[in-house]
């Protein structure tokens, strides 16, 4: 997937892992791999004018497996899709 760098400070680059829409299309769920090598998910809304930006880290994981997860268990709209 791609490098995306998230703004926190210039040093840091992470990669994206994976991205979980919700049915409207105007929520997603990023599951990250740091650069420190821990995951994390973070939340995303979508505006009118694109999306908005990152909300913070939501945990530290050892996977991107857990992460996600994690997410899925978290996240209200996450939860009915795989329970």
């Amino acid at each position: 997937m791609e490098i995306i760098r998230f703004g926190r400070t210039p040093s840091v680059t992470e990669k994206l892992i994976k991205i979980l829409v919700n049915d409207a299309g105007d929520e997603r769920v990023l599951v990250v791999h740091r650069a420190d090598g821990a995951y994390t998910f973070q939340r995303q809304r979508k505006h009118t004018d694109g999306w908005s930006g990152l909300g913070p880290a939501l945990g530290l994981y050892d996977s991107a497996e857990t992460a996600e997860n994690e997410a899925r268990s978290r996240v209200p709209w996450l939860v009915p899709l795989f329970h």
